[in-house]
């Protein structure tokens, strides 16, 4: 099989796959009070979802018509931004000892609402970036229907048989997702390999303004919340959700939809610096954690 076969394999079947496994394992992990948790914090959710909404695209819009070095990569870079906060979020929101029912409620919102504002951040995306060279169509119905078929889908599949039969779902759980997580970076790997020449020439770019990227939206974020007057936890749950992103739903648009595997260099770059800045973030919100319990 020659390495053309392989990344045909990987975009058809391999990334795909692996996604429908994460969202999967994502609604095993759900529960029905999961979803009560929505209506238990109205003010700081509405903040929140607002928040991720507005800046993050504002800031991926402005480095695409500013410091993208190729229309590709531009487009790569709002498809990054439009992401919504991914289940790790939860994780380290609770690491920092920050609200954990907030951060799950606005995880679980943001999925819903991405899948309806996504094709149209993306139709628009492609449009102006790649232009009528690049011949790529994305008709808006198919675009729908194939974002939601790889994420609500499954996970809605995952929240059925963790409602029906539960057991079962926390024992295969950690299997489905430890098999998805190898093929996923599996497949970041593949398109490390075929975008080496890109990678190349773009690197050091791509790398300061991904960590550009995730320093601006923890700024702008911190800063709004503060004049919302919102408590620490509250703050540091909003704070972590927009550096948490599910890069691998926007990576899956970028290569089995559009078929562009240089769209999804911004994407991967960000697994690890916004993993590094969230664990400076956990860190520093842990150590101010005893001071701000004595204030109290």
């Amino acid at each position: 099989m020659e390495f053309a076969d392989l990344m045909a394999l990987m975009g058809d079947w391999l990334l795909p796959g692996s996604l429908v496994c994460i969202m999967l394992s994502m609604g095993l992990s759900l529960v029905a009070d999961d979803f009560r948790q929505v209506f238990r914090n109205k003010r700081a959710l509405i903040i929140g979802l607002c928040s991720m909404l507005i800046v993050p695209p504002i800031i991926g819009l402005f480095i695409a018509f500013t410091v993208a070095p190729t229309p590709a990569l531009a487009v790569g870079f709002i498809l990054l931004a439009t992401t919504p906060s991914g289940m790790l979020s939860n994780l380290f929101t609770d690491m920092a000892k920050g609200d954990l029912a907030l951060s799950m409620s606005m995880t679980l919102l943001l999925s819903m609402i991405y899948i309806l504002v996504i094709p149209f951040y993306a139709h628009f995306a492609i449009l102006h970036f790649m232009g009528v060279e690049a011949e790529i169509e994305v008709p808006i119905a198919s675009f729908f229907w194939d974002i939601f078929s790889i994420t609500v889908l499954p996970a809605a599949t995952g929240f059925a048989i963790r409602a029906f039969r539960p057991e079962f779902a926390l024992w295969i759980k950690p299997y489905i997702k430890n098999i998805a997580m190898i093929v996923l970076f599996t497949s970041f790997g593949f398109i490390l390999v075929d975008q080496i020449p890109v990678l190349r020439e773009n690197l050091g770019a791509l790398f300061w303004i991904t960590v550009f990227l995730n320093v601006a939206m923890l700024a702008v974020v911190l800063t709004l919340v503060s004049f919302a007057k919102l408590n620490r936890r509250e703050n540091i749950a909003i704070g972590i959700e927009h550096l948490m992103r599910q890069e691998g739903t926007a990576i899956f648009i970028a290569v089995s939809i559009v078929g562009n595997n240089e769209m999804s260099l911004p994407m991967i770059m960000n697994t690890p610096v916004a993993l590094a800045v969230v664990l400076a973030f956990v860190a520093i919100a842990r150590r101010r954690a005893p001071a701000a319990a004595a204030a109290a």
